[in-house]
């Protein structure tokens, strides 16, 4: 009787250890997405990311791809690349970012030159950057412009500053996959150094945050054909900082200015503000195409009406900042640039016979840059599992 129980008990342990064997084995195959019986599946193996390299890059930094091993999908939830199908859970994000370092060196030398003139050396450094994260409704571009010039007299060893630009612009766009979309722009503009009205170099006219210029905008855009992009904004604010009392008691561009304020027979200065709102309407047109291999045009314009004015009669005034340039591209890092910038801005004065008037700002370059572009990609797919 002691050796049947016996029996008993060693073939109930070694039924409940077949049944742990196959319940760990199964949950195993569970576990590396194993699905038996059912509708159709595909299993994806290796499948590797593919990475956007059709625009220009001369030097590719570092790339990252994500490799998807034993990934199972229904075949009706993917699309023809195998990604999952609009409407499903999968989440696509990726990053990249690209850009460029340019140098353009000009040289002059007179001796005794019958015509006149004088030696002087001239130099423009410009580096910009691209930076793109893509969700799954909304788009991220984050833009920098970094320009700086100066020019060097070899009589006297004077400088004089050329050309200075600091510009940072964010773009967030909604991402339906059609021409018209929802998008929000936030902009950034001042310079680097002090700026002067030559040959007086004692005293600024500006200065680094005097003025700064931020933009907030928020509207749609109309894509045509990647080539024309037009933004309308019915609401967008501008605020200017001049970050220098001097340049504020002035009124310089266009912040209230510094005055005596006679009380009781006292004089009392107030100091001019350094801060002035905006409130309009702001239109941004983009331009940029492709002539074959060696020609690149772009143009952006973009144009501001403040209709919050205090004074009516300047509610119609429409700031103007107009660029256009035409690279001629030698070869990977050799080019010919022309540009061309113009500027109208009613709250931006110049002393002409004795009076201080706004007009139009003009600025033309020609120039051989010396050209570094990089990109750095790290796109990534991430899919979550569908039940």
């Amino acid at each position: 009787m002691l050796g049947l129980k016996a029996k008993l008990k060693s073939i109930n342990i070694l039924t409940i250890g077949i049944l742990f064997v196959l319940f760990f084995m199964t949950n195993k195959c569970l576990s590396q997405d194993t699905i038996i019986g059912g509708p159709a599946y595909t299993i994806r193996i290796d499948t590797v990311t593919k990475i956007d390299t059709t625009y220009i890059i001369d030097t590719i930094i570092r790339t990252e791809t994500v490799i998807r091993i034993d990934t199972i999908y229904p075949e009706h939830l993917q699309d023809v690349e195998g990604n999952p199908a609009n409407g499903s859970k999968g989440q696509v994000n990726w990053h990249s970012l690209d850009g460029s370092i340019g140098l353009t060196i000009n040289q002059l030398g007179i001796t005794h030159w019958a015509a006149g003139g004088e030696s002087n050396i001239s130099g423009k450094a410009i580096a910009s950057f691209k930076y793109t994260f893509n969700r799954k409704l909304f788009n991220y571009v984050t833009n920098g412009l970094f320009v700086y010039g100066t020019q060097g007299y070899t009589n006297d060893k004077r400088h004089e500053k050329t050309e200075d630009r600091l510009e940072l612009a964010m773009t967030m766009t909604h991402n339906n996959n059609r021409n018209l979309t929802f998008t929000s722009i936030t902009m950034l503009k001042t310079q680097f150094t002090n700026g002067y009205s030559y040959p007086n170099d004692s005293i600024p006219i500006s200065r680094f945050f005097a003025p700064a210029y931020l933009t907030i905008s928020i509207g749609y855009t109309y894509n045509i054909k990647n080539i024309v992009s037009i933004f309308i904004s019915p609401s967008a604010g501008k605020l200017t900082f001049v970050n220098d009392q001097n340049l504020a008691d002035k009124g310089s561009f266009g912040v209230e200015a510094g005055y005596w304020n006679i009380v009781e027979g006292d004089s009392i200065w107030i100091p001019g503000k350094k801060f002035l709102g905006e409130l309009g309407f702001n239109i941004l047109i983009k331009y940029k195409q492709d002539f074959g291999e060696h020609i690149n045009v772009f143009s952006n314009l973009n144009l501001y009406n403040n209709y919050m004015d205090a004074n009516p009669a300047n509610r119609w005034n429409i700031d103007v900042d107009w660029e256009t340039g035409i690279k001629f591209n030698i070869s990977k890092s050799l080019a010919t640039v022309i540009n061309i910038h113009l500027i109208y801005d009613d709250n931006i004065k110049f002393t002409i016979d004795n009076k201080q008037k706004s007009i139009l700002q003009f600025k033309e370059s020609v120039g051989i840059n010396f050209l570094y572009k990089f990109a750095v990609d790290n796109k990534k797919q991430i899919n979550k599992y569908i039940n």
